[in-house]
């Protein structure tokens, strides 16, 4: 599974000059992901982007479900640097998520912000700190999904430019109507190309 998902960043890294592939994984779980920089392909928004993740959960890292499907996620997002902080960028977004819990179609609509700081360190390496945190009420969950909430933190060194390596921590929940739902609860290895 781990060579499909990486195998579809690349393919997909390459047909559309992405501006981002990165790949996480640990012990149980597997994920991928893909950023377009729409400043990239001709649209004058140079701050936006569009995405589509992959996260392949596993019931060792989720105690409230039996059989977790694949978490299928497509994103828009508006991001930027921030004006007198150097080296932070925020930015507001907007996902659409799709799974199966159990059986049960979910689907929501979170919304959210992302930031970024690069680490004001002296060393010949730069490290930078991330996080996400989206939100879904009840108006924006689907089919038997009740709310989403989604929150990642990590730790990224970029050892060489435009390629990166992290640890990070993501905790996603997936409530459904009759019963409240973690999706994953995990920490994770990540591997980030920049183009």
């Amino acid at each position: 599974m781990l060579k499909k998902i990486i195998l579809l960043c690349v393919i997909s890294a390459s047909s559309f000059a992405a501006n981002q592939i990165s790949v996480n994984v640990n012990d149980k779980d597997v994920g991928g992901e893909v950023r377009l920089d729409m400043g990239r392909m001709g649209n004058a928004m140079s701050n936006a982007y569009i995405g589509a993740r992959f996260v392949n959960g596993d019931n060792n890292n989720s105690h409230t479900i039996g059989d977790p499907k694949p978490l299928m996620e497509v994103s828009a997002m508006v991001m930027g640097h921030v004006q007198r902080v150097p080296g932070l960028k925020l930015g507001l977004g907007i996902k659409t998520e799709y799974t199966k819990i159990d059986g049960q179609g979910y689907a929501a609509v979170p919304l959210g912000v992302e930031a970024e700081l690069q680490l004001p360190t002296h060393t010949l390496i730069p490290f930078y700190l991330n996080g996400a945190f989206y939100y879904a009420p009840s108006a924006l969950a689907f089919k038997e999904g009740k709310r989403y909430t989604e929150s990642r933190i990590g730790l990224d060194m970029e050892p060489i430019q435009n390629a990166r390596i992290g640890v990070g921590y993501r905790m996603i929940d997936t409530d459904l109507k009759t019963r409240n739902v973690t999706y994953n609860d995990a920490w994770y290895f990540a591997v980030r190309l920049d183009f």
